[in-house]
């Protein structure tokens, strides 16, 4: 059976005796000051992008955040239901544009909801609702 470890009697007659001069205390084990240096960097690394990661999580759930990500029930504005916004789509699309022969979608992204005015099939104005205001979406 193999063995990891030789007795001081083995170990000198392989050759294998220390340098003169130098005892184990005077080179500890362990890594060199690079190694450590390297783990160092590597730990701090992660520590910043776990921050950044938390913290955009964090900005985006507060409200503070630019896209769909920053919505907040506090941003909403009145709750209002999907069948009340199809309605309000086509009354703003007949005000502005004259034609009631159309039909209306809505999808609700979180932050906001769009109404989607589709003629013969085909989507001829996208609204969008946020805050209690309607607004046109510019064509895609």
């Amino acid at each position: 059976m193999p063995r990891d470890y030789h007795d001081r009697q083995e170990w000198e007659e392989q050759g294998g005796a220390a340098p003169a001069g130098e005892t184990r205390a005077a080179r500890p084990p362990g890594k060199d000051s690079l190694s450590t240096l390297k783990d160092y960097v590597i730990i701090i690394l992660l520590a910043v992008l776990v921050f950044t990661g938390v913290n955009n999580y964090i900005l985006a759930r507060s409200g503070s955040g630019g896209g769909c990500g920053g919505c907040s029930t506090a941003s909403r504005g009145a709750a209002v239901s999907l069948e009340q916004l199809r309605r309000l789509g086509l009354e703003y699309y007949a005000a502005n544009y004259g034609d009631t022969a159309v039909e209306a979608q809505v999808r609700d992204f979180g932050c906001h909801q769009e109404i989607y005015i589709l003629k013969n099939g085909q989507v001829v104005k996208r609204l969008a609702y946020r805050g209690g205001q309607l607004y046109e979406l510019p064509e895609v």
